[in-house]
């Protein structure tokens, strides 16, 4: 997903300036575009100082990051999150949501604060569950949607129309690592 996203943002004209990821596909698509990237987590916050930048997309990142990068971009830090938030925030969210037996799941884009998942909602997509659906045809789902709804939100992003709106917290389900 991320290099799908990076690749959205590259068709609509715009300048990446690094990639961060530990993955090898990912870094390998940094290597063939020259784009700078790297790939621990210890290098993160000299890596975003080098640049002034508008955007900081959290694209399939299992870290949390620092409060202090999520104020280094002039505009705004992004998160991908598979989950319909304010419910199924934290991780393994479509696991949860096949657990609980749902009917329905999706994805958000939303803006970075320092709780996580907590953030205005930028873009919201429900997917369908069906009863033969696992983990991994759930986030194949979730990752089509996901790529849709960045493609309109780099477009609502560059031509200043973004309506960002508040979630509900008093909705908010949360499940983290030690469930």
């Amino acid at each position: 997903l991320p290099v799908q996203c990076a690749d959205i943002l590259q068709q609509q004209g715009h300048t990446i300036y690094g990639i961060i990821s530990p993955d090898p596909d990912v870094r390998r698509w940094a290597e063939t575009r020259q784009i700078p990237h790297i790939s621990k987590s210890k290098e993160i916050m000299p890596f975003l100082r080098q640049h002034s930048f508008d955007y900081l997309f959290s694209i399939v990142n299992p870290l949390v990051l620092p409060e202090e990068a999520l104020q280094l971009p002039q505009r705004m830090a992004i998160n991908y999150h598979d989950a319909p938030l304010p419910r199924y925030a934290g991780v393994h969210a479509t696991s949860w949501a096949l657990l609980n037996q749902e009917s329905e799941h999706g994805i958000t884009w939303h803006e970075m604060v320092a709780e996580v998942d907590a953030g205005d909602i930028l873009r919201q997509v429900s997917v369908p569950i069906t009863p033969t659906d696992t983990a991994l045809t759930l986030n194949a789902k979730c990752y089509d949607a996901a790529m849709t709804a960045f493609a309109d939100l780099v477009v609502e992003l560059g031509n200043g129309r973004l309506q960002p709106h508040a979630q509900d917290l008093r909705h908010r389900s949360y499940f983290g690592f030690c469930q």
